[in-house]
């Protein structure tokens, strides 16, 4: 545990110190901020019954292959610092040869930013996500021991803050499924259509962007703009206010700092939102 903390400053001094150099180079994201975490976790990377780096798969040939008792368990992809982790074309890669070889895991990271799903789930579901450089240290920590090799037992189960916190929402929040009915009614066509596609996205546990949610609606045939995005999403929130009802998703007063710092952060739905329009509005797709 002290050498996990002791791993992690490092590793934040080692991303501001060296970002201009990591920003163009995977490899040396790797060498630099990858392997150190994977060996401290664990993962002997001068091991090949544990890992193994590029070795050729069904369908494509990840950055990494972990190993737990001669079976493959995690494919992992690394990028260079600062990548867009969040692409629908990488991240489908990457569950397409996870599914085909049976791989139930898939971390995709560009030494800051981890990411983990579960690809047995439908769409591959997101159950961990860490950033050493913004995170508290002690989360930081406590989300990578999730990884923790002798910890696993074929099983990743996640122990960091995020998840405890959904599994009290599932306890604790519950909405009027009437009232969730009514306040939906209510909204415009636009904002129907912004709300079931974020509900799509909690569904899959992805996180969109403002330009993926954009990029989706204009799909549906509403063609619009940032300015105009903004201003449904405003919509939404102050509608589920005037009728007592918590907001659909994150707002930047409740917030703080970490709704501008974390962009993704925004457009998520909580989880008592998605339980409830499962339950009265999106029927088949819980199928």
């Amino acid at each position: 545990m002290r050498d996990l903390f002791t791993l992690v400053n490092e590793l934040k001094d080692r991303i501001k110190r060296y970002e201009r150099l990591l920003k163009h180079n995977e490899m040396l994201t790797r060498y630099v901020l990858v392997d150190p975490v994977l060996r401290a976790l664990g993962w002997d990377t001068e091991n090949p019954s544990i890992v193994r780096p590029e070795e050729k798969q069904n369908s494509g040939k990840p950055d990494y292959i972990l190993y737990y008792e001669n079976e493959k368990l995690i494919a992992l992809e690394a990028k260079s610092l600062g990548s867009k982790l969040d692409e629908r074309k990488v991240l489908d890669l990457g569950f397409k040869y996870s599914w085909k070889n049976k791989i139930p895991y898939f971390i995709i990271t560009d030494g800051n930013e981890w990411r983990v799903y579960n690809v047995a789930k439908m769409g591959g579901q997101l159950i961990l996500e860490i950033n050493i450089l913004n995170d508290a240290i002690e989360d930081v920590v406590r989300q990578l021991l999730s990884l923790w090799r002798p910890l696993i037992r074929r099983k990743i189960e996640p122990l960091g803050i995020i998840q405890s916190q959904r599994e009290k929402s599932k306890e604790h929040e519950v909405l009027d499924l009437d009232k969730v009915k009514e306040f939906y009614e209510s909204l415009t066509d636009m904002g129907k259509a912004f709300l079931e596609v974020v509900f799509k996205a909690w569904k899959q546990g992805r996180t969109l962007t403002k330009d993926e949610i954009i990029d989706e609606l204009r799909k549906r045939g509403i063609n619009i703009d940032r300015r105009v995005f903004t201003g449904i999403k405003s919509g939404i929130t102050r509608r589920s206010e005037k009728m007592n009802l918590p907001p659909p998703m994150p707002t930047s007063k409740e917030s703080g700092e970490r709704y501008w710092r974390k962009e993704q952060e925004r457009y998520v739905l909580r989880d008592e939102w998605g339980r409830a329009l499962e339950k009265i509005l999106f029927k088949d797709e819980s199928r």
